[in-house]
C-alpha cells in the first residue's frame, strides 16, 4: 500500500508538471503519460513498459532544459521503480543515484526533501532485495532524518524492522519499533497503523514474548475495519503462522484457508502460490517440507544469480565508464605535466638571466669600486706626495744652502708617502679588533687635537665578519684622516654603542665644519658602508664642527 501510495504522488506530479510548465500540450501527449506511468506503476506489457523508460528519459532531459531540476529527478525515480519491479536492481540503483546527483546541488530548497525521501527509501529497498542488509540500513536511516511526518518515519521504520527479521534477527527488529509504540496507537491512518502492530506482534512472537498475540489481534481487527485485503492476507498468514509454531494445529489451518480465501478474491498468483504453501505446511509431511524447503533454496538461487547477472552488466558499463574516465584523467595529466614543465623552463630562464643580470652588476660594481680606489689613491698620491716632491726640487734648482730645512720637507714626504701606503695596505682584523681600532685613533692624536674614544671596549667584536670589521677600520680612518686635513680641530670624541644589536659609531669634532659635499673620501666612506649594509650619515655646517653616525 505505501508503493501505491507513493505511485499516486508520482501521477499527480506529472499530469500537473505537464499542465502547467509546457505552454501548449496535446491530448496525445497527456495519454501517453497515463499510458507510460500506468505501465510501470502495474507492470503487464513488458514491451509498452520498456518505451515508458525512453519515454520519460526523454521527459527527463526536457525539464533539463528547463533548468526543472526536481522535474528531471521525479521522471528518473519513476524509471528506477519501474527498473526494480522488472526485476533490474543494479540498473534501478545506477537510475537512482543518477535522479540524486541532480538533487544534491539543491538539496537545501524545501522542495528538493520530499522527492530525496523517497529515492533514499527507494535505495533501501534495492539493497534489500539483492540482500545488502547494511546499505539497505543505511539508506533507511538517512530517509529517516529527512522526514519530519510520523506516518513516513513509521513507515520507514517498518522497512527497517523487516530487514532485521530477514535475517532473523528478532529482538533487534522489535528494539527499532518499539519506540514509536504510543504514537502509533494514535496514528490517523489505519494501513500504517495496521502494518506496524501485525509485524510487530509476529516479530515478537518469535522470541516468545506476551504481548505478540494481543498487537497481532489489534491489526486483525483494523484491517477487518478498513476492509483492506492485502492487509488481511498478511494478518491471517501471521496468525496462522503463530499457532503453527506453537502445535495448535487446528487454528493453523483455519487461519490457512482464511488466507486462502483472501487470495482467491485477490485473484493474484503470487498470492495464492504463497496460500496453497501456508496449507501445505499444515500436513507436517516430510517429503513435502523437504520440497518446500528446496523450493525456497532454489527461488532465492535463482534470485541471486538473476542478481548477479545484473550486477555484471552493471558492473561492465560502470568499467567502461571508468575506462573513459581514466583516459580522459589520463589526458588531463598530461596537460597538466606539459603546463609544468613549461613552468618550471620558464622560472630557470628568468632565474639564469637574473643571475647573470646580477653577475654583470656586480662586476661593474667592483670595477667602479676599483676605479674610485684608483682614482682616490692618485689624487693623493698627486695632492700630498707630488706637490712636497716638486716644492723640494725646486729648492734644490735655487742652491738653497738650508739643509735642515730641505731633510724636513723629505720627512714630511716619507711620513705622507707612509700614511698612504698604510691607508690602503692590507689589515689584520683577526686580533683584538678594539686594540686595533684604539691604535687608530690614538695615531690622529697630536698636540693640536685631542682624540677620546669612549665605550670602545664596550663592542664584542667576535661575532662580527672580518669584512665587516676592516670596512669600520677604513672609514674611521678615513674620517680622521680627513679631520687632520681640513677640519682644523681640537678636540675629536668617537662614542661607541649597541642598539638593538646594531653596532652603531658616532663620530664628533668642534673643527670649522663645512657644506657636505659627498666628494673623495666622503662618497668612497658611504660606498664602503653600502657593500656590508650598513650605513653612514654626516652632518655638518660652516663653523658648527664635523658629525658623521655608522651604523652596522
Amino acid at each position: 500500500m505505501k508503493l501505491n501510495k507513493k505511485s499516486r504522488l508520482f501521477f499527480c506530479f506529472i499530469v500537473i508538471h505537464c499542465m502547467f510548465n509546457v505552454p501548449v500540450v496535446s491530448q496525445n501527449i497527456k495519454d501517453s503519460t497515463l499510458i507510460y506511468y500506468n505501465s510501470i506503476n502495474e507492470i503487464k506489457n513488458m514491451e509498452v513498459t520498456s518505451k515508458a523508460f525512453g519515454f520519460f528519459e526523454n521527459k527527463s532531459k526536457e525539464a533539463l532544459k528547463r533548468n526543472d531540476t526536481i522535474g528531471a529527478a521525479y521522471y528518473l525515480e519513476l524509471i528506477a521503480l519501474g527498473q526494480f519491479k522488472m526485476g533490474f536492481p543494479y540498473e534501478s540503483e545506477a537510475t537512482t543515484i543518477k535522479a540524486f546527483k541532480l538533487l544534491d546541488p539543491i538539496k537545501n530548497n524545501p522542495k528538493a526533501i520530499e522527492p530525496r525521501q523517497r529515492l533514499l527509501n527507494q535505495l533501501g529497498m534495492l539493497y534489500r532485495k539483492i540482500e545488502d542488509f547494511n546499505n539497505a540500513l543505511r539508506y533507511y536511516k538517512q530517509a529517516l532524518v529527512l522526514n519530519a511526518h510520523l506516518v513516513d518515519k513509521v513507515a520507514i521504520v517498518n522497512n527497517m524492522a523487516n530487514i532485521y527479521a530477514d535475517q532473523e534477527q528478532y529482538d533487534s527488529a522489535i528494539t527499532e519499533l518499539d519506540s514509536y509504540y504510543k504514537e502509533v496507537l494514535n496514528l490517523k491512518d489505519p494501513y500504517i497503523q495496521a502494518t506496524y502492530l501485525d509485524n510487530l506482534g509476529y516479530f515478537q512472537s518469535k522470541v516468545g514474548n506476551a504481548m505478540a498475540i494481543k498487537n497481532m489481534m489489534l491489526a486483525l481487527d483494523i484491517r477487518k475495519k478498513t476492509e483492506d485485503l492485502p492487509g488481511l492476507f498478511s494478518s491471517y498468514r501471521h496468525m496462522a503462522l503463530y499457532y503453527f509454531d506453537r502445535d495448535m494445529l487446528p487454528e493453523s489451518r483455519e487461519y490457512s484457508l482464511k488466507v486462502q480465501t483472501i487470495a482467491n478474491t485477490l485473484n493474484s498468483p503470487i498470492y495464492q502460490l504463497e496460500a496453497m504453501k501456508l496449507l501445505l505446511k499444515q500436513d507436517k509431511n516430510p517429503v513435502i517440507e523437504n520440497y518446500l524447503k528446496l523450493s525456497l533454496e532454489s527461488e532465492k538461487t535463482k534470485q541471486l544469480q538473476e542478481n548477479k547477472f545484473a550486477a555484471i552488466k552493471y558492473n561492465i558499463g560502470e568499467k567502461e565508464k571508468l575506462v573513459v574516465e581514466s583516459e580522459l584523467q589520463q589526458e588531463k595529466q598530461r596537460k597538466l605535466k606539459l603546463v609544468y614543465l613549461f613552468l618550471m623552463f620558464v622560472v630557470l630562464l628568468s632565474a639564469l638571466f637574473l643571475w647573470i643580470i646580477l653577475k654583470s652588476k656586480h662586476r661593474k660594481d667592483k670595477l667602479q669600486v676599483v676605479y674610485t680606489t684608483e682614482s682616490r689613491i692618485s689624487k693623493k698620491v698627486h695632492d700630498e706626495v707630488a706637490n712636497d716632491v716638486y716644492h723640494a726640487m725646486t729648492k734644490l734648482q735655487n742652491n738653497s744652502n738650508n739643509k735642515d730645512d730641505l731633510l724636513d720637507d723629505l720627512e714630511k714626504i716619507y711620513t705622507r708617502t707612509r700614511d698612504i701606503s698604510k691607508g690602503i695596505s692590507a689589515i689584520n682584523v683577526k686580533g683584538n679588533f678594539n686594540d686595533l681600532l684604539y691604535d687608530l685613533l690614538i695615531s690622529y692624536k697630536s698636540e693640536e687635537v685631542g682624540v677620546i674614544a669612549k665605550n670602545l671596549s664596550a663592542i664584542n667584536w667576535q661575532g662580527v665578519p672580518d669584512l665587516k670589521r676592516a670596512t669600520i677600520y677604513r672609514v674611521l680612518q678615513e674620517l680622521m684622516t680627513n679631520m687632520r686635513k681640513h677640519s682644523k680641530a681640537s678636540i675629536v670624541l668617537i662614542s661607541f654603542s649597541l642598539t638593538k644589536n646594531k653596532i652603531v659609531i658616532d663620530y664628533k669634532d668642534n673643527g670649522i665644519g663645512c657644506k657636505v659635499l659627498k666628494h673623495n673620501g666622503l662618497l668612497n666612506t658611504e660606498n664602503r658602508m653600502a657593500s656590508i649594509n650598513g650605513t653612514i650619515i654626516f652632518d655638518s655646517e660652516p663653523n658648527s664642527g664635523f658629525k658623521a653616525t655608522i651604523t652596522i
